[in-house]
């Protein structure tokens, strides 16, 4: 069974709700012969100095993600206008594995909206994206050149972002899915022809 790292700001959240996101998205996944995986899966013994305990974190998400056939990360706005940092770099990380990836968010407004509505510029004066993307061009494009995309799901983003309780969309984590049960399927073959499918990217 392939296996699906969950990468998303839910290990921040209160363990009712992040227990109740994480058992949707891993039910969900079972459905289509998938297995989900949770940084909070792990257990690491945690003791040292912060930084050292911070480290133990690290590793141990990065053995998981290393056991992972795909990611699919929660890319809903976090503490502000763009997704959780951690997830952003997990993203890259399993592109860069050759991993199959697809992102979500609840959010439906574009991330230069969120930044400054209508503006061109923040109140520093730096250039905003005007795109129309669901987030910074790297991760949106990134996930689409790896054979993915961002699914963004209809929840208009207001001054105070979303509450843990509203960062999940059934609907577009399900495109997400299917975006990732595609992928796999795509690079079985490739394997099995030693033939790249035209119009994606080879795996590497």
């Amino acid at each position: 069974m392939a296996t699906v790292y969950l990468a998303g700001p839910e290990v921040f959240f209160d363990t009712a709700t992040r227990e109740s996101i994480t058992q949707q998205k891993k039910a969900l996944l079972n459905r289509f012969g998938l297995e989900g995986l949770a940084p909070t899966d792990n257990d690491p013994e945690l003791s040292g100095t912060d930084g050292e305990q911070a480290a133990t974190i690290y590793q141990s998400n990065r053995a998981l993600m290393d056991r992972c056939d795909a990611i699919i990360a929660n890319l809903t706005p976090f503490r502000g206008p763009s997704a959780d940092a951690g997830t952003i770099f997990e993203v890259g990380y399993m592109i860069a594995r050759g991993r199959a990836a697809a992102g979500f968010t609840v959010c439906s407004t574009p991330y230069h909206d969120r930044v400054r509505r209508g503006e061109t510029t923040d109140d520093n004066g730096a250039a905003i994206e005007p795109f129309g993307l669901g987030d910074n061009l790297m991760i949106d494009c990134g996930l689409i050149a790896r054979g993915g995309d961002l699914f963004r799901g209809s929840r208009p983003y207001g001054p105070g972002g979303f509450r843990p309780s509203e960062s999940f969309d059934r609907d577009a984590f399900g495109q997400a899915v299917e975006s990732i049960r595609a992928q796999l399927s795509r690079q079985t073959h490739e394997r099995l022809t030693g033939r790249a499918t035209p119009g994606h990217p080879a795996d590497t």
